[in-house]
């Protein structure tokens, strides 16, 4: 039976410019020019595997940006790889720790060399992208599930039930990102009730899918907030949904955020502009 091999990969931006490496003497796939990145651990976020194959690889913290297309499947003698791509930027210089050279260059000008085989539909594909242009979503908006096989029912589709805790979750993820964790939230006596959930439901989604999940502050007003979360497969739309929050004291007295609370309410406004 063939090996699977779950990796990802990143596309580095500087520019117009995208970063290649060459795999030194000694590794599978000797003097061939690859996409930066590694294996995926059981279990493991895509986009967190990548900020950390990055960091091992090129000695730089990363910020990670969507998805370059589908994932990307290849035989090899070794195994059959499923490489997830994704844009990246750097916030540090780039240091040669995996590879034996690392080299800069516009998708076309790098096209003619000597590209590891899964490469070569990405390469293609962004012969037609101006990676000047690439946009990237504000840290901690993205993030990404992975349906497990007790979130699905015995046609094998996941449960609708799941999203709302999906949407808990990219949530939980959103408010770390930008700070305030619940742990942080109500250790100062704050309480954020679910006043209502709402969700609409695209595309059915099966066991082992990653789910990615857009978190936007889609309203706030003094005492309330409402957040949108688009789910994508592949791109495709699977489900949008919102949830609307107030906040009390722990008596389940009202609370106006920028009153009680002005460095959370304004750590919202932020994300909200971004």
């Amino acid at each position: 039976m063939t090996e699977r091999i779950n990796v990802v990969a990143a596309v580095v931006i500087k520019g117009d410019q995208m970063l290649a490496g060459r795999r030194e003497s000694g590794r599978l796939g000797e003097g061939f020019w690859e996409l930066p990145g590694g294996k995926i651990n059981p279990g493991e976020d895509p986009r967190a595997a990548l900020k950390r194959e990055l960091e091992e690889e090129l000695g730089a913290p990363a910020l990670i940006g969507e998805r370059v297309l589908p994932t990307v499947v290849h035989l090899y003698e070794w195994g059959e790889v499923h490489m997830q791509v994704f844009y990246a930027k750097l916030k540090g210089d780039t240091t040669a720790i995996a590879h034996d050279s690392l080299v800069w260059g516009t998708p076309k000008q790098l096209a003619t060399r000597n590209w590891l085989a899964a490469a070569m539909p990405v390469l293609a594909k962004l012969q037609d992208v101006d990676l000047a242009k690439v946009v990237f979503p504000t840290a901690g908006t993205v993030y990404t599930h992975t349906v497990q096989y007790y979130e699905t029912d015995r046609m094998g589709i996941t449960h609708h039930s799941n999203y709302v805790r999906w949407m808990e979750e990219a949530r939980t993820h959103f408010l770390a990102a930008i700070g305030w964790d619940y742990a942080k939230i109500e250790a100062t006596g704050i309480i954020s009730p679910v006043v209502s959930v709402n969700c609409r439901y695209k595309r059915s989604t099966t066991f082992s899918d990653q789910v990615v999940i857009t978190t936007k502050v889609a309203d706030l007003d003094r005492v309330r907030l409402t957040l949108a979360y688009r789910m994508e497969l592949n791109d495709q739309l699977v489900c949008e949904g919102t949830s609307e929050h107030c906040f009390t004291n722990r008596a389940g007295k009202l609370l106006r955020l920028d009153r009680d609370l002005p460095d959370f309410y304004r750590a919202l406004s932020e994300a909200r502009q971004s």
